[in-house]
């Protein structure tokens, strides 16, 4: 892998606490700053990606809810195919 050396500064705090971790894990500080700047990459190179699946998620869930609510509801669908022309008992008048 080639590799270029970088400087850059760091409060001392973030730096112990660094070099803490990198002796807990057997790493090295280089390895941990590398991770680190993988992990924000990835972060920023994804986040219009993800703007984009919330876009379209958007865009799912509003043709869900259109398809979902629209027309006639399925309980009218059923009765219609149960009484098939009569009433609903529900709707039929109480002999006595």
């Amino acid at each position: 892998m080639d590799s270029t050396k970088t400087t850059f500064y760091l409060p001392n705090s973030l730096r112990a606490r660094l070099k803490a971790a990198a002796a807990k894990h057997d790493k090295s500080v280089t390895d941990l700053l590398t991770q680190g700047a993988e992990l924000v990459l990835d972060r920023y190179e994804n986040k219009a990606d993800q703007q984009e699946l919330r876009q379209r998620a958007a865009r799912a869930r509003e043709q869900l809810r259109r398809g979902l609510y629209a027309g006639p509801s399925a309980a009218d669908q059923a009765d219609a195919i149960l009484y098939a022309g009569e009433r609903p008992p529900t709707m039929r008048t109480k002999k006595r």
